[in-house]
Formats: structure tokens, C-alpha cells, sequence
């Protein structure tokens, strides 16, 4: 079994402290260490290092590097930009089966998630690697939801297949509106897309080359290059050419209505939180008499179920709120309705896009 940590994404949901120059996955969240250390630290438990490998952009590269000094240089993938998962897990796959050939196990993990429970983790995958290695087979991991969240995708699933905690796919659903998530919230077969994958190199690269073959022959055109100053040229401009598109849309989801009976969902038995927005911290941090989560040198009067983090020597004043984020770094300050939370990305573009 080998792991593949992603860590492209820019967490821009999680201005501004995480920004371009430092993004999600080097923050702290209620964790000793940084995210991705944390992550690095979890896997080791039950894999050798040279199993364990990482996919980044060479943008962020730099700013990973401080963390990831125990794994191997040749462990590290580097993308010469962010195009979402799907490419990311293509690219990745294409290099393990080149070095490993393509029947091992790969298993997919973002690297901006809080698991304490790591035995149960690996108990999972270890379940999850037996169903990817009876077929062409993929397989992800679902949490059940502990609230009604529209922040994550959902998994529907089949009855229960046999001992194990395994299901067949009927579909997967995109981040619903409020409704929805409330409807799938009261029933016993939708699960939270935990974005936790496991596969053999041959399964996965076969759906890339079914449902995404531009992925797939460009890639695969780029390993066939030894120079590696030749390989990132090419690399740089194949990817130049590739949309932004994620695993989930590009092949989980095209590949469910075709050919459900490859997709299964292990339930998942361990404790998981995905730092995705600012909302995520309510389930890390614990709240005072009125609901709030103050992680800031603050004054607060009639101030109720907010959150308020700042720096250290920074001081936060808030009178008659309720409901609000307040999120105070050197990078900018950020004020926003909890409701709201998961447009700050939207935020981040318009920013961009004053410059």
C-alpha cells in the first residue's frame, strides 16, 4: 500500500490566515503540529516512509518544504501548477506505477484533515484495499454526518454488502444547499465525501484514460521524458493546457452512472474533521458560556455564538453580535457572517482580481 498526501490546494476558504505564500496545510488547528505534519505522522504508523508520498505545486513547495524534511526527496511530486485533484491523482498514479508497476494499492488522502483515531483509520483502509484488489474497483471512504453541513459533498449508498461496513455507490452529490443537507442529515444512507480514496494504479489510471483522456495521453506522453529539465518543460506545458477539474466530478461521478458496480463506499469508523472553512473550527475548540470561540486578545460585550481569532499582540474589541467570524492576521482582516462562511473564497478571488 502506498499513501499519496495532496497538498495543492490553496485553502483560500480560510483567509486570511491561510494565504498564497502560506496555505491551510501548514497552519495549526487545535493539533501540536502543523496539518500536513500531523498527517506525515499518522500514516507512519502503519506504513515505511518510502511508501509515503506527497503531491504539491512547486509554488508551495517552498513553504512545505521546513515540514516534510522526513520524507524522501524522490517521495515528492511536484505539479508546475494547481489543477485541481483529478490531475494531481493522475500524475501521481502515472509516477507510482512507473516506479512500482500498476497492480499495488494506492490510497489518497487531502492533508488538511484532523484524525486522532489513526488505528481505525488503518483498520479501514486495510478493508478498503481488499475490495480495490478484487477487481477494477475504487473505492472511497464516507463519515457519517454529525450535522446537517453544506460545506462538504455527500455519498449515497447501497444497503450494507457483507461485514465490513462496505457499500455500492449510487451517486455522489456536489456541497447541497441548506434543504438538501438538512434531508440527507435524517437518513441512514448519506455520507460526508471524506475525499479518502483507495485504488489500484491500474484502476484509477484506466478511468482517467475512459472519462479524462487528455489527462491520461498527456501525462503519459511526459513520463516517457528521462532529462528532467525536459520532463518539467513538458509537464508545465501539458498542464497549461488541462481545465481545473477535481477526482470527484471528472471520473467518481461520471463513473457511478455508467459503472456503478466498480464504486464502493467504506463507512468510516474514526473521528474526522476537514478544516475546510471557518466554520470547521466549532467542532475543534470549545465554546464559552454564550457560544463563542475566542482564540484572540479580545474585549467582547453581548457578543454571542461567534468566532474571534487574532494575533497574539493584536487586540480585538466586538460589542451586540451574533453569528459573526471575526478572523484578524497580518495578511488582512476578515469579517463575516457564520451562514457565509464558505464564500470567502469568493472573497479571495475578488481580491485577485483588483490587483
Amino acid at each position: 500500500m502506498y499513501a499519496v498526501i495532496m497538498a495543492g490546494g490553496k485553502g483560500e476558504r480560510l483567509w486570511p490566515k491561510s494565504t498564497k505564500n502560506r496555505a491551510k496545510h501548514i497552519l495549526t488547528f487545535g493539533t501540536k503540529n502543523v496539518m500536513i505534519k500531523e498527517t506525515i505522522k499518522r500514516l507512519r504508523k502503519f506504513l515505511p516512509l518510502e511508501n509515503i508520498f506527497l503531491v504539491t505545486t512547486k509554488a508551495q513547495y517552498r513553504g512545505l518544504r521546513p515540514y516534510i524534511l522526513d520524507l524522501n526527496k524522490d517521495n515528492i511530486i511536484l505539479e508546475p501548477e494547481g489543477r485541481d485533484t483529478l490531475p494531481a491523482i493522475a500524475l501521481s498514479a502515472f509516477i507510482l506505477q512507473k516506479r512500482f508497476g500498476g497492480e499495488v494499492t494506492m490510497v489518497v488522502l487531502p492533508s488538511d484533515h484532523i484524525i486522532k483515531d489513526s488505528d481505525s483509520l488503518y483498520k479501514n483502509l486495510v478493508a478498503a484495499k481488499k475490495i480495490a484488489a478484487s477487481g477494477n474497483n475504487l473505492v472511497t471512504i464516507g463519515i457519517k454526518p454529525r450535522y446537517p453541513a453544506v460545506g462538504y459533498g455527500y455519498i449515497e449508498i447501497s444497503r450494507p454488502l457483507g461485514p465490513g461496513n462496505y457499500y455500492r455507490v449510487k451517486r455522489f452529490i456536489e456541497k447541497p444547499i441548506r434543504q438538501k443537507a438538512e434531508r440527507f442529515y435524517k437518513k441512514d444512507n448519506y455520507l460526508w465525501n471524506s475525499g479518502i480514496f483507495v485504488w489500484r494504479l491500474d484502476s484509477i489510471l484506466n478511468a482517467v484514460k475512459r472519462f479524462t483522456p487528455n489527462v491520461y495521453y498527456g501525462l503519459k506522453d511526459v513520463l516517457s521524458y528521462k532529462d528532467k529539465k525536459a520532463y518539467f518543460a513538458m509537464l508545465s506545458n501539458v498542464y497549461s493546457g488541462l481545465e481545473k477539474i477535481s477526482v470527484d466530478y471528472g471520473i467518481m461521478e461520471k463513473i457511478v452512472r455508467v459503472y456503478r458496480e466498480e464504486v464502493f463506499c467504506i463507512k468510516g469508523s474514526f473521528d474526522w474533521i476537514d478544516i475546510g472553512s471557518w466554520s470547521s473550527l466549532e467542532e475543534i475548540y470549545d465554546k464559552d458560556k454564550n457560544g463563542n470561540i475566542l482564540l484572540a486578545n479580545s474585549s467582547i460585550i453581548d457578543v454571542k455564538n461567534s468566532i474571534i481569532l487574532g494575533e497574539p499582540g493584536h487586540k480585538i474589541g466586538a460589542i451586540g453580535l451574533n453569528d459573526v467570524i471575526i478572523i484578524q492576521t497580518r495578511a488582512g482582516t476578515l469579517v463575516c457572517n457564520k451562514a457565509r462562511a464558505q464564500e470567502v473564497k469568493d472573497l479571495v478571488m475578488s481580491f485577485s482580481l483588483k490587483r
